[in-house]
């Protein structure tokens, strides 16, 4: 499964990046340093598998 999660708000530490999904949305939080190593995108795609 592969979700988009686009860049959502920022707080003094963090991007929050958020699905676009109404009903009970994925959100993460990355350290600013982990989106300026990341690029600084808009979006993020993450890929989820079974463990």
């Amino acid at each position: 499964m592969e979700i988009v999660l686009v860049k959502d708000k920022e707080t003094p530490g963090t991007w929050r990046y958020k699905e676009k999904k109404d009903d009970r949305p994925m959100t993460i939080y990355l350290t600013k340093e982990q989106v300026k190593e990341l690029g600084d995108p808009e979006s993020i795609r993450v890929t989820i598998t079974p463990a």
